[in-house]
């Protein structure tokens, strides 16, 4: 039965016929979730709904109204950066907040209003992104392949000769790619770095703020403990810095691909952090007895932040000065592209479908893979990745290209098309609307 005073709603989020994004139910002017505790087998009672609609529009709201501050923080934080190309801040919406809460009520980590608020750690998401390096010509790739070193030594000349095959993308049997690959970390660690040294540098100072005011960290301990270099330190006592909290970092690449972060740059990050943070990266392979071909354990991929489809950037929960949690994402200007649609397929194949009629024989096809099939798919999105990587870091790059077997409408390029086309026809039905609710019989 229905609880009195629960007004029942559809929540109008995109004003198209046959694509209602959400359906909420609200219990007006009260924050609660009856729903806490009486979740059987996993199924939340309808009328229970009401609660979870009533909690993912408050925090919505809540999210909004501090929107501006924690704006304000990574902007002053990273946006005087020479090497950043651009910042990106939004609110999470009641349409995302509400299926992300429902979960944390079936797992039984939600059980309140507060709790439910503080399992949206996402609230407010921002991403750094940052400019791509010139390309590298000839003369400068043979000359870093020269001064590589792995454990203080050259490099063979069987080394070198697999190195600049791998560089150049020439054909490789798996075994020689195997031997390859730990090689090409190693070359592409001080690219990785040239890129990312302003963001990491900035964001090491602001979190050693953070441990100063929180912690009464002193100067002479970071000096000690050689948290941070010298010159870092001369900027953390001549410069405002703008404190940060991080709780979380994960250093996200596939088994082949490249992280937004160095090996390197992680360690220093776990220093700086205290080792009160957890950091979730994957050494590099000249350093780990595990390669990409012998796949990883369930365990493997969470602590080494591996995504099967590829998928990269260095991502961390925060905790903004307000107390507000948000997400920092790094990337690239290339890979911040194909990450706004690559989870498309993804997306479905969890029935997460809210793109509307445009992607419906994209869905089909997705649907239509076979475990092994999807498998094969998700290294095809690896490869075009590390493709958008490699241009970023100024190295020749090849265009993989879609195999044989697999439907053209899954091709990368056929899902940025799909995803462009799809934001001009919701730009254009946003025009002059607002999201809104409507009473349902």
């Amino acid at each position: 039965m229905v609880s009195a005073g629960i007004i029942f709603k559809r929540f109008i989020q995109k004003p198209e016929v046959g694509l209602l994004v959400n359906y909420s139910k609200l219990l007006a002017g009260e924050k609660r979730l009856l729903c806490a505790g009486r979740v059987k087998d996993g199924i939340v009672p309808m009328d229970f709904f009401a609660d979870l609609g009533t909690a993912s529009i408050q925090i919505s709201n809540d999210l909004e109204k501090h929107f501006p501050k924690a704006q304000s923080q990574i902007k002053t934080i990273f946006g005087n950066l020479k090497s950043v190309d651009k910042i990106q801040n939004r609110a999470k919406g009641p349409v995302s907040i509400e299926p992300k809460i429902l979960r944390g009520v079936k797992s039984g980590e939600v059980n309140s209003f507060e709790s439910a608020k503080a399992f949206v750690l996402d609230g407010i998401g921002s991403r750094v992104i940052t400019k791509s390096l010139d390309k590298l010509d000839k003369k400068q790739i043979k000359g870093m392949i020269e001064n590589l070193r792995i454990n203080n030594e050259p490099l063979s000349k069987k080394q070198k000769v697999l190195l600049e095959k791998y560089i150049y993308q020439q054909k490789m049997t798996q075994a020689e790619e195997m031997e390859a690959f730990p090689l090409f970390e190693k070359f592409a660690q001080p690219l990785i770095e040239k890129r990312s040294k302003q963001v990491v540098d900035n964001l090491s100072l602001s979190i050693i703020k953070n441990r100063m005011i929180k912690e009464g960290l002193s100067i002479e301990q970071i000096k000690a403990q050689g948290l941070l270099s010298d010159d870092l330190i001369k900027r953390l006592q001549t410069e405002k810095i703008e404190p940060l909290e991080v709780t979380l970092i994960n250093n996200y690449r596939g088994a082949s691909g490249l992280p937004e972060f160095s090996s390197r740059q992680i360690q220093a990050l776990r220093k700086v952090t205290g080792g009160k943070v957890i950091i979730h990266s994957r050494p590099d392979l000249a350093d780990y007895t595990k390669f990409p071909s012998a796949g990883y354990t369930k365990d493997e991929l969470k602590e080494f932040a591996i995504k099967p489809s590829g998928y990269r950037t260095a991502q961390m929960n925060v905790i903004h000065n307000d107390g507000t949690l948000g997400e920092i994402q790094f990337r690239g200007r290339y890979t911040n592209m194909i990450g706004e649609y690559e989870h498309i397929a993804y997306d479905l194949r969890q029935d997460k479908n809210t793109l509307g009629p445009i992607f419906n024989n994209f869905k089909s096809a997705i649907l239509k893979l076979k475990p092994a099939e999807y498998e094969e798919y998700n290294k095809y999105l690896e490869r075009c990745y590390n493709y958008y990587n490699r241009l970023e870091l100024g190295l020749p790059a090849v265009k993989p290209k879609l195999p044989h077997k697999f439907d053209k409408i899954l091709s990368e390029e056929s899902m940025k098309k799909l995803y462009d086309a799809n934001e001009v026809r919701l730009g254009k039905l946003k025009e002059g609307f607002k999201p809104h609710f409507e009473e349902v019989a």
